[in-house]
């Protein structure tokens, strides 16, 4: 349970910061009540944080720009209303943690010593966007392992930028038109402030007798166990046309345009137990690039190379343990429940419970299905353990803190007037702009243990 040491009202405190301690310490017993109530909901106990019993919640929530300063940042309320929510849970897979970790140190402060964390290198790269993968967990209810690893894709598996395959055409290597390419193109075209005139966009043009000349340093390369003309013993012939699945060419240094790639934001797998429960899990921020075209391919592409890479470890692994569960988390960019980026997402064994299939989007305004929690076969029985969702949900904390009607409450705080559409979106960087979803999953199989025991003797 989360400590409140900053709440305590002093002879220091002015008027304003004694109004704002009073009304976070009212929104937080409501928020209390209401997530005891939310659990009791969808199934009939108290919230994980405040008693032990046979089973844990497992959470997943995008922290919108967690460390990052826009809007002021999270002052000590905002701090508060997330520690309250995370309290509730027993592991929860942050994603959307920039380099800065004081803001993660500082809610272990509020919530107590039982709670630890792990978390992952900065990505490197504008995809990355800066940031980290982080776990925070109950001590009390979960141990860590000691198996902690980012996921990345070998040779052969890379992902496939939106654009393609480039070859930049610089440093010698030129392409002369043919007379088909040499005429106009339709283009988005805009004016700097030079009066140049630049593409908007990227342009792609069709090639059909255009010629490519080969800047110097340029090598053909023959692959091992190429089919070859030999003239002599040492010495082969080469045809005046090359080609096939073992030649090659070598390009000078930093020709290609960063065509294949590893992950925008490297995945991280962590190991925990609770109870009898073993659980690798592999947390996730899918690379967004835009709703539709070829951007959107990149990013079913990258779920799609998740799952089988994630496939390959779990058989690997279940061989080596077959009682331990593999899953998935985070922010997956999905679609819909219909579209193929949850195909890519439900492929290689991977599977969605049926209770979160039913729950509306995970974002603020419900009508987004992009964060998910996903199981590798979890409906396998390995002796005596087995993988039992009791319980799904998303919780909605602005019903309850930074709520519309609350618009009026903030203004006069920040001294400036907001348009409910600015407010919707201030209030973003003080909670989230997705709601944390979380699994409830059995941890004790002692029953079912004590069962082999008996069936072997009988």
């Amino acid at each position: 349970m989360p400590f409140y040491p900053e709440l305590r009202i002093s002879s220091r405190d002015s008027a304003k910061s004694k109004i704002k301690k009073i009304r976070t310490a009212k929104r937080l017993k409501l928020l209390k009540a209401k997530l005891a109530e939310h659990f009791l909901d969808a199934k009939k106990e108290p919230c994980i944080g405040e008693t032990k019993n046979n089973s844990i919640k497992l959470a997943t929530w995008n922290i919108r720009k967690f460390g990052a300063s826009k809007e002021g940042g999270r002052d000590f309320e905002a701090m508060y209303y997330i520690a309250e929510i995370i309290a509730c849970f027993d592991i929860i897979a942050v994603q959307e943690v920039l380099a800065d970790l004081s803001g993660i140190r500082r809610l272990l402060g509020l919530l107590g010593s039982d709670w630890d964390y792990i978390a992952s290198d900065v990505t490197d790269g504008d995809p990355g966007n800066g940031e980290r993968m982080v776990f925070l967990y109950n001590r009390s209810q979960v141990q860590f392992t000691n198996i902690a690893g980012e996921l990345t894709l070998k040779e052969g598996t890379k992902i496939r930028a939106a654009f393609g395959e480039r070859i930049k055409l610089e440093k010698g290597l030129q392409l002369k038109l043919g007379r088909k390419e040499e005429k106009t193109h339709a283009a988005k075209i805009r004016t700097d402030s030079a009066g140049n005139s630049k593409l908007k966009t990227d342009l792609t043009i069709p090639l059909s007798d255009s010629v490519l000349e080969l800047p110097e340093g340029t090598s053909l390369v023959l692959t091992k166990n190429a089919l070859v003309e030999s003239t002599e013993e040492g010495k082969i012939k080469l045809p005046s046309i090359v080609l096939g699945k073992n030649a090659r060419l070598k390009f000078p240094e930093n020709s290609f345009d960063d065509s294949l790639r590893q992950f925008a934001r490297t995945p991280y797998i962590i190991s925990f137990q609770a109870g009898w429960l073993k659980l690798n899990l592999c947390t996730v921020h899918i690379y967004y690039g835009s709703a539709s075209g070829t951007k959107l391919i990149q990013r079913k592409s990258e779920i799609e190379q998740l799952t089988k890479a994630l496939a390959n470890k779990a058989k690997k692994e279940f061989q080596l343990d077959d009682k331990t569960f593999l899953g998935v988390l985070g922010d997956f960019n999905i679609v819909g429940h219909d579209h193929p980026t949850m195909t890519a997402l439900e492929s290689n064994g991977f599977e969605v419970d049926e209770k979160l299939k039913t729950i509306p989007g995970s974002n603020v305004e419900r009508d987004k299905f992009y964060d998910q929690i996903a199981f590798w076969n979890p409906s396998r029985i390995a002796d005596y353990a087995t993988l039992e969702v009791k319980a799904a949900n998303i919780f909605d904390f602005f019903e309850f803190v930074y709520t519309k009607e609350d618009k009026v409450i903030y203004e006069k705080e920040i001294g400036k007037t907001l348009t409910d559409r600015k407010y919707k979106d201030w209030r973003t960087y003080k909670m989230s702009d997705h709601l944390p979803m979380w699994v409830e999953l059995r941890t004790d199989f002692g029953e079912a243990y004590l069962d082999t025991i008996i069936e072997e003797v009988t």
